[in-house]
């Protein structure tokens, strides 16, 4: 049964699309990235209850924000990132969160949503499931994938060294 999962073509479909550049370098390094930095910060007891509960709000908001556009052929998915909003709305009360985490639970939100969209597109025009997340992560560096992330990890390390500096204690979330 496992042979024939892994013979088939599906199984070659993924293993092509993970082979891809812009596939390792939009999903693959920074969702395995993401994992280390969120396993390591779980493990230390940093991932409060709090935080975990204002990620598992948003993502619904970023699920429901995103949309598809059809530009000449092309279909694309804009995803609104409502956790990159609720990382300026804790610095901005400052309360501190490491770039490190803002960046992995801000990457896991959008992959989620980028799955799931593509999964729902998949189901409602047909396309064959083995073949669903094809788009996920397409752009490759200049996907929002991986942007998004990386900026929400810069802003909030910009704003806490900004707080610091002026002397502002920042509290633990």
């Amino acid at each position: 049964m496992l042979e024939e999962l892994l013979a088939g073509p599906g199984a070659r479909t993924l293993v092509h699309w993970l082979a891809l550049p812009e596939t390792r370098l939009a999903v693959v390094a920074p969702g395995l990235l993401s994992l280390a930095i969120l396993g390591f910060y779980v493990r230390a007891g940093r991932v409060s209850h709090r935080l975990q509960l204002l990620w598992v709000l948003a993502l619904p908001i970023s699920y429901y924000c995103a949309h598809w556009q059809d530009s000449g052929g092309t279909e694309r998915l804009y995803i609104y990132s409502a956790f990159s909003v609720v990382c300026a709305l804790l610095v901005f009360m400052r309360i501190y969160l490491p770039p490190a985490l803002a960046f992995a639970l801000t990457f896991l939100s959008l992959w989620w949503v980028d799955v799931t969209h593509a999964l729902c597109r998949a189901l409602e025009c047909g396309v064959p499931l083995d073949q669903f997340y094809l788009g996920v992560g397409g752009g490759g560096a200049r996907d929002a994938l991986v942007l998004v992330p990386v900026m929400t990890a810069a802003m909030v390390a910009y704003a806490t060294r900004r707080i610091r500096s002026r002397g502002e204690a920042l509290v633990e979330l």
